[in-house]
């Protein structure tokens, strides 16, 4: 597994293939505790205390991470709780990311780019589901996921709220 471990990891260097205006995860890479709050749409919403923990990886040209709602300190058997990892690999064509996540149960495909000063990621297919990255500081930074309602709309159904460790 060492091997695996080393191959895998890229000791948070970017690589140049991935120009440095593109390289907007980067500021990201660490380890967060975050504050997951959802049912945002559904009038009770929750918040848990959560981990996210991103590194660079493949020679340095993707950002890979790992969520984690409840925080592993804090696990306990909730139905819906959350394990996952998302890679983001930089495709010079498009000069945009290609990401998946997947988790128990979930795959997805999205596309990444910068529009502003927010990162958006829009699911693949029929794109009514989009995840934002926002307010990105080098201490904390703010995330959030829509749907698109009927009506051509965006509803916020869920919030991240990350504090660097």
């Amino acid at each position: 597994m060492n091997e695996f471990t080393k191959a895998l990891c890229s000791n948070n260097r970017r690589n140049a293939r991935i120009p440095e205006e593109h390289d907007y995860f980067g500021a990201l890479v660490g380890e967060w505790a975050i504050e997951w709050m959802d049912h945002l749409d559904a009038g009770s919403p929750r918040c848990v205390k959560g981990e996210w923990i991103f590194a660079r990886v493949l020679d340095g040209t993707a950002v890979q991470d790992v969520f984690i709602v409840p925080a592993r300190s804090e696990r306990d058997p909730q139905p819906d709780a959350e394990y996952g990892t998302t890679l983001r690999i930089y495709n010079p064509q498009s000069e945009s990311w290609d990401i998946f996540y997947g988790c128990t149960g979930t795959a997805i495909q999205l596309t990444g780019k910068k529009m502003g000063n927010e990162i958006v990621l829009v699911e693949c297919g029929d794109g009514k589901m989009r995840y934002i990255f926002s307010d990105i500081r080098p201490t904390s930074f703010k995330w959030r996921k829509e749907c698109m309602e009927d009506a051509g709309e965006w509803v916020v159904v869920a919030r991240i709220v990350a504090e660097r460790t």
